[in-house]
């Protein structure tokens, strides 16, 4: 064997070494160590619980969207004006809780609305809105053409 090979094979294990010292730590601060433990497993479950929070604020979310799509769908076959009115205050809602991508389709169907009701420019400004705030290419893309189809008229 050559020296160096020698003097590897006689170094202790790198594993075995971190091992034993990780070992001989845990027992003399085993009380720190528990308390580290706890919390981090209360880091993890505290991480855990918000993210189940924001799963039901987005399951909301999007139930409460699939509502106003239907109540503008309805007015759409029907023209009751109390159906636009119900969207109208749902999609209101949606569009200031900012969560995700939800606000900015709340936001086309309100300026949809606005323009029903014959609000051109203030659909206009809400489709403008959009194009700003959006990093979604499908949303500015839709925008845009509403926004050029306001302005032909």
């Amino acid at each position: 064997m050559k020296k160096k090979d020698k003097e590897i094979v006689r170094k202790p294990d790198v594993f075995l070494t971190l091992f034993t010292s990780t070992t001989q730590f845990i027992r003399e601060h085993s009380k720190q160590c528990i308390i580290g433990l706890i919390i981090l497993l209360v880091a993890i479950a505290g991480g855990y619980v918000y993210m189940l929070h924001l799963n039901s604020q987005y399951d909301n979310i999007q139930y409460q969207m699939a509502q106003g799509i239907k109540s503008f769908n309805e007015y759409n076959a029907s023209g009751k004006q109390e159906d636009i009115t119900k969207a109208e205050g749902i999609f209101n809602e949606i569009a200031q809780k900012k969560m995700r991508q939800s606000q900015y389709i709340a936001k086309l169907y309100l300026a949809k609305i606005s323009y029903i009701r014959g609000k051109n420019e203030d659909a206009k400004k809400i489709y403008q809105d959009i194009i700003k705030g959006t990093s979604s290419s499908m949303l500015k893309t839709l925008s845009e053409k509403a926004i050029q189809h306001i302005d032909k008229k």
